[in-house]
């Protein structure tokens, strides 16, 4: 029962010694121009395969993963990933085991609301273990944030872990695991993200537990354009929006992405292969009129923005032939050249003042309720010596 009361208390002590935030505001993006993530790809650079998502045996065998990192390490290196990460629940000894890159999945709540740490070197252990508000999730991205890692939201369809309202309040994250093999494809989220003015970026990753199990290894994956896989480089270009998310199966598609331009309102976007659809959406996910061309086997998609559209962004899917293939391209935002997307959320020192000091007035009243119902010990009489 002791060690129940303390679990409890401990678990209350995180609550009520967290942070309470103002959020930036949810407004579509603005601004005279258009940043184009991939308007001015760095000449040094080269699309590169990477999954930063997946698990092996851990902590004794108490997380779900099948195999060795060794082994996981090995099924991708098989299918030619330039980038691979072992992302294990709040480790980074996969990485330093296999000279892999550095990520972690981090969060240990019931309600599923994880985040990868990309390219980091320390973990963030503190997490909110029972249902998580906004200001919650928040402490835990600015914790994560100040590591330097670049923080994704992972699976966030998965329990609701990351709802939509969470996603048009939250800030300070680089990027949204649109695609893992769990759930159907987080564009909803991303969307709600994005119509809400936060410039955050695509991800696709397996999030696989058993490389022998079907559909779990090389069927989801992120191209970075990134001119090395040194954490530093990965970081700058996930955070530049150099992504772009692929489904495709055992590490191979055929859809292939040209380039993405846009002149004046009138995006452009070209891909090579066996395309069967192609999707240009703009705020709150509504499809625009998308005219589709082909020359030469090169499909050319084109859509206007409307005036109220604070992004494009463009889904190709693959036809009958491509076993379910598709690329999810990173959109272009309007900005005004400087600041992209909306303000970091603050820190509501007044209110976090006053729930830390309504929580401490709470325990003492309780530790001295506690005290008052402890039986008093009467003295024994001492006997007398004569």
């Amino acid at each position: 029962m002791t060690g129940l009361l303390a679990v409890l208390l401990l678990v209350s002590l995180l609550y009520a010694t967290t942070s309470l935030y103002v959020f930036a505001v949810s407004q579509p993006f603005v601004g005279p121009g258009w940043y184009n993530p991939y308007g001015d790809l760095p000449a040094a650079g080269r699309w590169q395969k990477a999954n930063f998502h997946a698990h092996s045996i851990a902590w004794g065998g108490l997380t779900n993963g099948g195999q060795s990192a060794q082994d996981v390490v090995s099924a991708y290196a098989g299918m030619r990933y330039d980038i691979v990460g072992v992302s294990n629940y709040h480790s980074l000894s996969a990485s330093e085991v296999t000279g892999t890159f550095p990520v972690y999945e981090q969060g240990w709540n019931v309600q599923k609301s994880h985040r990868l740490a990309i390219g980091g070197d320390k973990v963030v252990w503190r997490d909110y273990p029972l249902g998580q508000t906004a200001h919650q999730q928040q402490d835990i991205i600015n914790r994560i944030r100040a590591t330097g890692a670049v923080v994704a939201l992972a699976h966030p369809a998965i329990r609701d872990g990351h709802s939509l309202a969470d996603l048009r309040r939250l800030s300070g994250y680089d990027a949204l695991e649109v695609l893992n093999h769990f759930v159907a494809p987080a564009t909803a989220q991303w969307d709600a993200a994005l119509s809400a003015g936060r410039a955050v970026w695509v991800l696709a990753n397996d999030d696989s537990h058993d490389i022998h199990g079907a559909g779990e290894t090389g069927v989801n994956w992120t191209l970075v354009h990134t001119p090395s896989s040194a954490a530093a480089d990965v970081r700058l270009a996930i955070r530049a929006g150099r992504t772009i998310g692929v489904r495709g199966q055992r590490g191979q598609a055929h859809l292939q992405f040209l380039s993405q331009h846009i002149t004046g309102d009138t995006l452009e976007v070209r891909v090579r292969g066996p395309v069967g659809r192609v999707t240009i959406s703009g705020q709150d996910g509504v499809a625009r009129n998308t005219v589709i061309t082909d020359s030469a086997g090169i499909i050319i998609a084109r859509a206007i923005a409307r005036s109220d559209d604070g992004y494009l962004r463009t889904t190709v899917q693959g036809d009958s032939t491509s076993e379910g293939e598709l690329l999810l391209l990173n959109p272009v935002v309007r900005w005004d050249g400087q600041a992209l997307g909306a303000a970091l959320a603050t820190v509501d020192t007044s209110r976090t003042s006053a729930l830390r000091w309504i929580a401490f007035c709470l325990y003492g009243a309780a530790f001295t309720s506690i005290r008052a119902r402890q039986p008093r010990r009467v003295p024994r009489a001492r006997p007398i010596l004569t």
